[in-house]
């Protein structure tokens, strides 16, 4: 795994580049209307960088209403690619690489997010931050990480695994937490943190296009073969969704289609 990696040192990097903003406001709002502050607050930070980069997001808030799809989805809209760290099985021995004198040895995860997008200016989710393990046997994830969110650190990271330093400055962080009371307060501080709410009912006919294509795309179908919701359906849907969890909303509809599934194939 080492081998391939020393490619990368001293070599420059591209840096995908930053698209027309009011389009990606556009697009986000089209699917997270009723979390517009955020978007707003996140794109504030794009505003004027030809290239994709923008300070370490912690995205606040109860389960359920988006913060990790949110995530995705500025990810994929920007064009740059993604490495995804379940925070809560996550330590920061493991993270923050592993000295090459050891047969497990590996780089850095932000170094190898680089080396699979190909590009310099990835993203990095934390997922559920808040839910980081606090003991010490194999290094804290919130320790390791100072290191990473700070640029100036990040520009010359000394990577255990390559026995040398490396410019990680460009790589992008957004982190999820259901709550902050738990997290180090030097690591807050390196944060931009704001709150994701949870939608209302009233965004429910914005949602359920988005919800729709979201579970025919995981399922490998084509939305264009597919009918629309019915009323009576979108009906069924409201009666049981007065709002919160868009994880929930997605279990009704996925109930929904299933019953017109077996519906169909009855007849």
């Amino acid at each position: 795994m080492i081998r391939p990696l020393k490619g990368l040192i001293d070599v420059p990097l591209p840096l995908i580049k930053t698209p027309p903003l009011a389009e990606l406001r556009r697009q986000l709002m089209a699917e997270f209307g009723y979390a517009a502050r955020v978007v707003d607050f996140v794109l504030s930070d794009l505003v004027g960088r030809p290239t994709v980069a923008f300070r370490p997001l912690l995205l606040v808030g109860p389960p359920g209403g988006g913060k990790t799809r949110f995530a995705q989805r500025l990810q994929q809209l920007l064009g740059i690619g993604m490495w995804r760290t379940d925070s809560s099985g996550a330590d920061g021995a493991a993270f923050s690489g592993t000295d090459r004198r050891w047969a497990t040895a590996q780089p850095c995860h932000p170094l190898l997010a680089i080396a699979r997008a190909g590009h310099a200016n990835v993203l990095i989710l934390l997922d559920e931050l808040d839910k980081a393990a606090i003991g010490r046997d194999h290094g804290r994830l919130f320790d390791c990480l100072l290191g990473f969110l700070d640029i100036d650190s990040a520009r010359q990271y000394p990577d255990p695994a390559l026995q040398t330093t490396v410019d990680l400055r460009h790589v992008c962080y957004v982190a999820t937490a259901n709550f902050i009371d738990n997290l180090p307060s030097p690591l807050l501080d390196r944060f931009r943190h704001i709150v994701f709410p949870k939608p209302s009912e009233a965004d429910l006919q914005a949602l359920l296009p988005v919800v729709v294509t979201d579970l025919l795309r995981d399922q490998g179908m084509d939305q264009r073969w597919i009918d629309g919701l019915t009323l009576t359906e979108t009906a069924a849907i409201a009666h049981h969704w007065r709002g919160g969890s868009v994880r929930r909303l997605r279990r009704l509809v996925e109930i929904v289609l299933r019953q017109r599934d077996g519906h169909a194939s009855s007849h």
